[in-house]
């Protein structure tokens, strides 16, 4: 598979993703339903965390986030229960379309030349960038089911 199908299918993912940020109330995107532990606002949030820590942060290279974002959504937090604000959401909405793009340019570029081995939860080692490409998509497409599934909740 070429760089290129990996990227549009990812830009296609944030896409969907974006549309829930979009069409959804802060309330509606901070929901968290019996029998769930997160809400649809922290899974998109988690999924841009994840890309950098996934493809910036194995690569040893410079996260295009802030420590903050992934203090609050990486892996093994909980939503703090508030409401995001129309400014987090445009923020969170930003960040879903400029991560993306550079990515895609950092990689065109060569920029990621090294790559930390790890072993993602989901049980996948990964050894390269390409292979956190792929893996990275596999993810946003588990929480896009996770915030389909939410989203019969609101």
């Amino acid at each position: 598979m070429d760089s290129n199908t990996i990227f549009d299918l990812h830009k296609i993912t944030r896409g969907h993703l974006i549309t829930y940020l979009d069409m959804l109330s802060p309330e509606q995107l901070a929901y968290i339903p019996e029998g769930f532990r997160n809400n649809i606002f922290w899974n998109i949030a988690h999924c841009v965390v994840t890309q950098q820590l996934l493809c910036y942060k194995f690569s040893e290279l410079p996260l295009l986030i802030s420590d903050t974002w992934v203090q609050k959504y990486c892996k093994g937090t909980i939503p703090t229960g508030s409401l995001p604000s129309q400014e987090e959401i445009q923020e969170l909405r930003e960040l879903l379309i400029s991560t993306q793009k550079q990515l895609q340019q950092d990689y065109q570029q060569g920029k990621f030349v090294r790559y930390t081995a790890y072993t993602t939860s989901y049980g996948f080692s990964l050894n390269s960038i390409d292979e956190a490409l792929l893996f990275n998509n596999t993810h946003e497409a588990m929480h896009l089911g996770i915030i389909k599934s939410l989203s019969y909740f609101k």
